[in-house]
């Protein structure tokens, strides 16, 4: 079996580097709603909220699991399965996946996500149970995916920087139509 914080860092990183800019929008999946608060140390470098404007909820073409939603800030967009920002220098993606007992996953939730700032990168990943590796982290309990009444809720969600092991604690809810 797959561990899942390695899938979700490996699509997150494919994702991010297949970027090509062909213009367009993903309106298929109706208008997203929702800021996510964020705190800890890195709030220095890349700021105490994040503003989601896109979503993609297909997950199986840019995920490989139809049990994740992508959230996405309001100048990236997923077309045809790759990302498109428009910024390349202050954007983020979210991979947010919540299995099920009978999808046979190692574990329950997972998420996996880039935020630039100024051109820089920060990676951060959580997984519900962690992994033993010492840059991983529990997601806490209070982290959900609902697709079916179209809802992700972040309660003190935690994920850790891939880089240096700082824990980035998330709260808010983004809701979509």
């Amino acid at each position: 079996m797959k561990k899942i914080n390695s899938l979700l860092f490996l699509v997150t990183l494919i994702i991010i580097t297949s970027c090509s800019d062909n213009g367009g929008n993903d309106s298929d999946n109706g208008a997203v709603f929702g800021t996510i608060q964020l705190s800890g140390p890195d709030t220095a470098a890349i700021g105490t909220s994040l503003k989601v404007g896109n979503i993609d909820i297909d997950g199986l073409d840019t995920t490989g699991t139809s049990k994740s939603v992508t959230l996405l800030d309001e100048n990236t967009n997923i077309e045809d399965g790759e990302l498109v920002p428009t910024n390349f220098s202050n954007a983020f993606v979210i991979v947010a996946v919540q299995f099920s007992a009978e999808d046979m996953a190692d574990g329950e939730k997972a998420i996996s996500m880039a935020i630039l700032k100024n051109g820089e990168e920060f990676r951060y990943v959580c997984t519900t149970p962690s992994e033993t590796s010492s840059f991983d982290t529990d997601c806490g309990t209070g982290f959900s995916v609902d697709k079916t009444n179209k809802k992700v809720t972040f309660q003190n969600t935690t994920v850790i920087n891939t880089d240096t092991g700082t824990i980035l604690t998330m709260n808010g809810v983004v809701t979509w139509d």
